[in-house]
């Protein structure tokens, strides 16, 4: 009865202490006892999302629920802090433990910690191995070889900080930005920043277009 009350409880009074029960979905990540989560409140509803730890982008989705009282303190309350643990696994569910409250000061030393992993991560030399996707949506025609990959400049990693979608564009060959919308996962931004930071040219492995979205296989130039 305590994990009902916890599943269906609408205090929205912090600290919040309690154990939310998620629909769990087919993944191929994995969740074990533990863990600690990623949680997504969709806009503008109670919708929770949770994502399994290092997954990126909108890839990683292991569990759905809907609760008004962590939806609402994710969209409304300043300096909050959430952790969570996995308590417990079933096919079909898992149970995260929540606990959220307002800590300005952990709240910032977090964000900073965050940023400084993002930044730290970006100047780290890289060698890929493999290509990868960046994808891009545009109503404009665009041909394999008629775009350029741009890229902001290596002293320009703090200021983009969380603004992944605006440190690669699309060009033509004379330098003119295209119009063409950034929606490139995370995990995609970030080997396409290190690869360049690190020195190296890359080129386009293969391309292709599906109605008006524009796939662009890239890897380091051979």
């Amino acid at each position: 009865m305590e994990i009902l009350t916890n599943i269906f409880g609408n205090n929205k009074k912090l600290p919040f202490k309690k154990t939310i029960r998620f629909e769990r979905k087919e993944s191929e990540f994995e969740v074990n006892i533990g863990d600690e989560v990623k949680i997504w409140n969709k806009p503008n509803t109670k919708q929770l999302n949770l994502y399994a730890k290092g997954s990126a982008g909108g890839n990683g989705l292991i569990g759905i629920t809907f609760n008004s009282a962590i939806s609402h303190h994710l969209s409304k309350t300043e300096d909050l802090f959430v952790e969570n643990e996995v308590v417990g696994l079933t096919k079909n569910s898992i149970d995260l433990f929540v606990n959220m409250y307002a800590d300005k000061k952990a709240v910032q030393e977090i964000q900073q910690n965050h940023k400084k992993e993002w930044i730290d991560n970006l100047n780290k030399k890289y060698n890929p191995k493999t290509s990868w996707e960046l994808r891009f949506y545009s109503e404009n025609k665009i041909g394999k070889n008629d775009f350029l990959i741009k890229t902001i400049d290596k002293s320009q990693i703090e200021e983009f900080y969380q603004r992944d979608n605006e440190t690669i564009w699309l060009t033509d060959k004379t330098g003119e930005k295209l119009s063409a919308e950034n929606s490139v996962r995370s995990g995609g931004a970030e080997k396409t920043l290190r690869a360049i930071f690190s020195g190296h040219e890359l080129e386009i492995q293969n391309f292709k277009k599906e109605h008006n979205w524009y796939y662009i296989d890239i890897g380091i130039k051979k």
